[in-house]
């Protein structure tokens, strides 16, 4: 009886090991975090797509691992990023402002800031100077394209918690422009025949990349480990191949 007892308890000792051993083997050690944002993550029948995704799927299976990309607005995605240990954000704009809060991997995309606005509007707005003038400029919550605007001294920025409510108050004349990107553009545009119609391209302010940020408090073995597989696949081509499918491939 206790030689049966013993045997049942170390084949339960076994089992814990293994699940133990191989939840941890599946796991990332990080949180992964992005937000709903064309093309970088596209929600569709409820499956994600876009190219910050597949770069993402990519690099989870060259680690190995099966930890799920969470969804959340970006604001709140980019508190977690900043307060919390083991959080990866992606796609997030890597600008001066916030080069020394996280860690780096990448470019998983380059583009540009671009103003969009109503037909007209761009009679008036050549340059940054003429832009601060404008009655109200769309951005959206601890957005790269905010932060940066109100570096240079801007402050007829209107702020809400997503692009489309921006480009709906476009469309309402309760902002004259709104702050978004060549690459991000597109969707909105596809999705809105009213926009499509009436909005234009006004001025590309800046050019920027994007990039996997990885909390500062993450270990180093663990952005060691994310550095190395992204090394890997854009070696083998991976990453140049899926940036071409969505975008354009980043230059050397």
């Amino acid at each position: 009886m206790l030689y049966r007892t013993f045997i049942l308890s170390l084949t339960a000792v076994l089992l814990l090991s293994f699940t133990v051993s191989s939840g941890l083997a599946d796991d990332c050690g990080l949180r992964i975090i992005t937000e709903i944002s064309h093309p970088s993550t596209i929600q569709d029948n409820g499956s994600l797509t876009g190219f910050g995704v597949e770069i993402v799927e990519a690099l989870k299976k060259e680690i190995g691992c099966n930890t799920p990309i969470e969804v959340m607005p970006w604001a709140r995605g980019y508190r977690h990023l900043l307060n919390n240990p083991d959080v990866l954000l992606f796609s997030t704009a890597r600008t001066k402002e916030r080069e020394d809060k996280f860690y780096w991997i990448g470019p998983l995309a380059c583009y540009k800031w671009v103003f969009y606005g109503l037909k007209g509007v761009e009679n008036k707005v050549k340059t940054l100077e003429d832009a601060k003038k404008v009655s109200g400029i769309g951005v959206y919550r601890n957005d790269a394209r905010a932060q940066f605007l109100k570096s240079k001294g801007f402050t007829n920025l209107e702020v809400m918690d997503s692009q489309e409510g921006n480009f709906r108050k476009l469309l309402r004349g309760r902002v004259e422009l709104v702050a978004t990107s060549n690459i991000g553009v597109p969707g909105f545009l596809a999705a809105n025949k009213e926009l499509r119609k009436r909005a234009v391209s006004v001025l590309t302010f800046h050019s920027v990349e994007l990039y996997l940020a990885l909390s500062k408090s993450t270990a180093q073995d663990k952005v060691r480990r994310w550095q190395k597989a992204f090394d890997s696949l854009k070696d083998r081509g991976t990453i140049g191949n899926i940036q071409e499918k969505w975008i354009q491939k980043c230059p050397k």
